[in-house]
């Protein structure tokens, strides 16, 4: 079979295309030995960039950590107030850095554990992370909620996982609605699966949402997708590129307040750190791909 100058033009134009996509900047470790130390995971920054929080696993559970930027290096992480008693993790600082959303296994009155997680949140006054309060009973089931992003606009996208059913655990969605958040739905379109598809990260202007899913077609056990918000509805997810997504587990997306850097969580022979990469311009060859 001939194969004709036009064809092999737009072949060759789909392979650079291609190329251009995937050749992008290699992810980086967080300041290893200060952040990454085979048991970090899911990081959030302030506006300014200049305070990180993100989760570290200990012997008796995992714990929200903080660590500021100073003169170009990140300080000895600590432990936030309200963290180290129950497992807290997956924290999320809304647009503005005024309040930090987390998941925890911690009882409605603090008091005590239970099996499955609830959505949390905290907000800065005076200083310091104030009182953590649950979000309400319509958001929060007997099933596990986790990792809440929330946009400027006041839309909070979570996921909700029925362990016992590896289908339902998907991501879902709340819209802002007076002074708290509309009844959750599920997310439509073609972002849930019938595999686990969780960690929606929604960037402030509510133009994309970068999530994991575990479905076929990944380069790993789990990768890194992102969708656009098109004519009110999320367009067909991309896969981030097999330079971000490697053949283990990528996971917990945040992207920084001004949009040009990428971090993210890689689980690799059992170990978990924190990684960052450029970002800004990736995201805007898959837009426009």
């Amino acid at each position: 079979m001939k194969i004709g100058i036009s064809t092999l033009s737009t072949l060759l134009l789909w392979v650079l295309a291609t190329h251009a996509i995937y050749a992008q900047a290699t992810p980086e470790q967080v300041a290893p030995g200060i952040i990454s130390n085979n048991r970090e995971y899911c990081t959030t920054l302030t506006p300014d960039g200049k305070t990180m929080y993100f989760v570290r696993q200990f012997e008796n559970g995992d714990a929200i950590m903080r660590t500021d930027l100073k003169d170009g290096t990140w300080s000895t992480p600590k432990k936030v107030n309200f963290t180290g008693v129950y497992e807290d993790t997956d924290p999320l600082l809304s647009p503005d850095g005024q309040t930090l959303y987390f998941m925890t296994n911690r009882n409605r009155d603090q008091n005590g554990s239970k099996k499955d997680y609830d959505l949390w949140a905290v907000e800065w006054k005076n200083g310091d992370w104030d009182t953590p309060y649950r979000l309400p009973d319509f958001i929060n089931t007997s099933f596990t909620e986790g990792f809440p992003s929330v946009a400027s606009n006041g839309t909070l996208y979570f996921f909700r996982a029925n362990k016992a059913v590896r289908s339902d655990h998907d991501i879902w969605v709340s819209e802002k609605i007076g002074g708290g958040f509309d009844t959750p739905r599920k997310l439509k379109g073609n972002i849930n699966t019938e595999e686990w598809d969780g960690h929606p990260f929604v960037d402030a202007g509510h133009e994309y949402l970068i999530f994991y899913s575990y479905k076929e077609g990944g380069f790993g056990s789990c990768d890194l997708y992102i969708s656009f918000y098109q004519d009110g509805t999320w367009d067909n997810p991309k896969n981030l590129g097999n330079t971000i997504n490697a053949d283990t587990c990528e996971m917990v997306p945040f992207v920084t307040r001004d949009g040009n850097t990428l971090y993210f969580s890689r689980i690799e022979n059992g170990h978990r750190n924190i990684y960052q990469v450029d970002f800004a311009q990736l995201k805007e060859k898959l837009r426009n791909n």
